[in-house]
């Protein structure tokens, strides 16, 4: 689902615990910051951020057409993880790929 983000507190750092091995291939990617726990930026863009509301979880994921919601839910299965991390790097992928074009 693609939108444009309302205000919504962002999800505490210890309800990440369980997908700190995600986390840290997000970490490995080329240009990625982590300003805060569990808040990644490409370069000075807001790329990464995490939300939970009613025992779900998602992560927003900037892309070229804004932000898009990627379920990860707690306690996720490998296959789960797998597909998180695939979304995030293909996000950031597309967005690294604008950014080069726009210079």
């Amino acid at each position: 689902m693609w939108h444009s983000s309302a205000a919504m507190g962002h999800t505490k750092p210890e309800m990440l615990a369980d997908i700190a091995a995600e986390l840290a291939a997000v970490r490995g990617l080329e240009g990625i910051k982590e300003r805060s726990p569990g808040v990644f930026y490409y370069k000075s863009i807001a790329f990464l951020h995490f939300h939970d509301k009613n025992g779900k979880r998602w992560a927003d994921v900037k892309s070229p057409r804004g932000y898009r919601e990627v379920a990860i839910e707690f306690q996720a299965d490998a296959r789960a993880r797998r597909k998180f991390v695939q979304s995030v790097t293909d996000a950031h992928a597309l967005l690294s790929k604008e950014t080069k074009a726009a210079r």
